[in-house]
């Protein structure tokens, strides 16, 4: 049976049926039930289910403001919704809000920094750059799974041929190369978890291109 905060759906019913048991559940858990109920919806892609989950997240970040363990995914997933609405300036100031919350409460880190950076260089934002390039060197180390590897280098090549940097482009693009390769996580118990599965066409011929 699916929990009462991981509906797919929003009926009247559905509606009425989550925010009776939130009102139930404890005040400490409420900004948790609101986000994780949000990121279900969003999960759908449907627009309708898009504005559902933004005015929840909305409505975790106005009532509950001192909630920093779940502030940074709100912002987060409200970058992916306007994602997926195309709204690229709304998705990179969101993305970038979650960033910089980061900073400042780093106990939960998202995904935020990789997203925001994918952006950055997607849309050409030329003088944000040397930021990125920052921020993608700062979190190099400390990446977990090939998924992860591959974008971030790739990224790093894009910006390092930018700047005309050849053979650090190259080096890069070799890095991505080989974790979009990898067949395994190199994890135990999930060993096919963050592997690339489907490559970025457009990453790709960026890195690749002459």
């Amino acid at each position: 049976m699916t929990d009462w905060y991981r509906r797919k759906s929003w009926t009247q019913t559905d509606q009425e049926e989550f925010f009776k048991k939130l009102n139930r559940a404890r005040k400490d858990g409420r900004a948790q039930y609101l986000k994780v109920q949000a990121i279900e919806l969003v999960q759908t892609e449907d627009k309708d289910l898009l504005k559902v989950a933004e005015d929840l997240l909305n409505k975790m970040l106005t009532e509950y403001p001192e909630d920093n363990f779940n502030k940074g995914s709100a912002l987060h997933t409200l970058g992916d919704i306007y994602k997926l609405r195309d709204n690229y300036k709304k998705a990179i100031d969101y993305y970038k809000q979650a960033v910089d919350f980061e900073k400042f409460y780093p106990n939960v880190i998202t995904q935020a920094f990789l997203n925001y950076s994918e952006l950055i260089v997607k849309t050409g934002d030329i003088a944000s750059f040397d930021e990125v390039e920052q921020i993608l060197r700062q979190r190099q180390e400390g990446l977990m799974f090939p998924i992860e590897k591959y974008k971030v280098n790739s990224l790093l090549s894009i910006i390092c041929k930018h700047k005309n940097n050849s053979d650090e482009a190259k080096r890069l693009a070799d890095l991505a190369e080989h974790s979009a390769n990898v067949e395994t996580s190199g994890l135990r118990y999930h060993k096919y978890l963050g592997v690339v599965k489907d490559r970025d066409n457009w990453l790709d011929k960026q890195v690749q291109g002459d």
